[in-house]
């Protein structure tokens, strides 16, 4: 089905405005849109087209399904409403209206993770004060959108709840919050940098390398042995640690350096 509509859009169009010439009906994309899983090309398909189309039309199809009685068809409704129209968003209040209504609400705690990352999509500050309140909500995938959601709060409030979620079981929480808070957050202090200072040890190493990079940006000299440690394991997740080890380093080409090269530089930094 993909290939047949994808063959009948005019060769010149690109991204959004190829997604846009779909010919299907609201009605088929939202039937299709329902049957989305990891391995459904065609449903996730459905869910782009309808962002992309973005009218009227779209939004009061996704406004009823998140008052259906069925929870898959309230988090298709929550899943269509988080990238209704980009890049414009004509309807971004509205959809932040209805998704409030989710996650205040709505005691599915699948429809709850859809309406939460939906509001991560839309980035209204409007939402805030209800992302915090579920900064503790005992479903692994709620924290985890939670952070996703908060990853660019710039208030006192939202940044407290970040370096919460920093410390939290959920790994994915973890991340997202240690990786808003390494390179999204521009507030500074010593509670933050402690939070990092903890997740550099944290088992999991993409949040580490997080970790180590939020401490790069801020140049925080404590940082130095723990990259030079991770650089010094072999293997190829040394890019994860690399990124790290240049920004400290404020090295502006970073075409050519090698992992020794960040090494003997890392080193040379820390001789007295």
């Amino acid at each position: 089905m993909a290939e047949r509509v994808a063959a009948s859009m005019a060769p010149e169009l690109t991204g959004n405005e190829r997604l846009k010439a779909d010919p299907r009906s609201v009605a088929e994309l939202i039937d299709l849109a329902l049957t989305r899983n990891d391995e459904s090309h065609d449903g996730w398909l459905a869910v782009s087209v309808l962002h992309a189309r973005g009218t009227r039309e779209v939004l009061d199809a996704a406004l009823e399904l998140c008052r259906s009685p069925d929870a898959g068809r309230r988090a298709c409704g929550a899943l269509i409403l988080g990238q209704l129209g980009v890049p414009d968003r004509p309807f971004s209040e509205i959809s932040c209206d209805a998704l409030l209504d989710l996650i205040r609400h709505d005691e599915d705690e699948g429809v709850l993770a859809d309406a939460i990352f939906a509001l991560g999509h839309l980035g209204n500050p409007r939402a805030e004060p209800d992302l915090i309140n579920l900064t503790h909500h005992p479903a692994e995938s709620v924290r985890y959108g939670v952070a996703f959601a908060l990853n660019r709060a710039t208030t006192a409030a939202g940044v407290a709840a970040l370096l919460e979620l920093m410390d939290n079981s959920g790994v994915m929480a973890r991340d997202w919050a240690t990786t808003a808070i390494a390179h999204n957050v521009l507030i500074d202090g010593l509670e933050i940098r402690k939070a990092l200072l903890r997740r550099v040890r944290d088992e999991d190493e993409i949040v580490r390398a997080e970790a180590l990079h939020g401490l790069a940006r801020r140049k925080d000299e404590r940082v130095a042995p723990f990259l030079r440690a991770e650089l010094q394991v072999p293997g190829e997740r040394v890019h994860l640690f690399a990124d790290a080890a240049i920004t400290y380093l404020g090295i502006a080409d970073e075409r050519d350096v090698s992992r020794e090269d960040l090494l003997l530089a890392l080193t040379r930094l820390s001789s007295p």
